[in-house]
């Protein structure tokens, strides 16, 4: 997974539900979760998830003063996957809108239920 746009290392995923966010990566990108953070409720606040290799966390918390709202974000999280269009299906059926990629060597380009973007490729070729 890269990330664009001076996102962190590991990039942190403000969603406002956490639980519905990790079934959707679990569904589509095929992530692990790693750690959860639940309230005695079973409510998760925060998980930390691998996906392909790299790691993210997702969380309900965002920073003061900074947007909760996942669509006011232009970041666009960069994965590879062997078949792109695969994951696309997958997506769209679990309740992602289809986007047209910023960058044209990108195969697929989303947006998932909580607002991110994703742009999924297909494994890059030796020259």
């Amino acid at each position: 997974m890269r990330a664009q746009r001076h996102l962190p290392e590991q990039p942190h995923l403000n969603v406002s539900d956490t639980a519905e966010a990790i079934a959707f990566y679990t569904d589509v990108f095929d992530a692990v979760a790693i750690e959860r953070e639940c309230l005695l409720d079973g409510r998760v606040l925060h998980a930390e998830l691998a996906v392909g290799g790299h790691r993210l966390t997702v969380s309900e918390w965002h920073e003061a003063g900074a947007s909760a709202a996942a669509e006011s974000r232009d970041d666009v999280l960069t994965i590879e996957r062997a078949d792109p269009e695969s994951v696309l299906r997958r997506a769209v059926a679990a309740g992602a809108r289809v986007e047209t990629p910023a960058d044209p060597s990108h195969q697929v380009a989303l947006r998932d239920p909580a607002g991110l973007r994703w742009s999924v490729v297909g494994p890059q070729r030796a020259a």
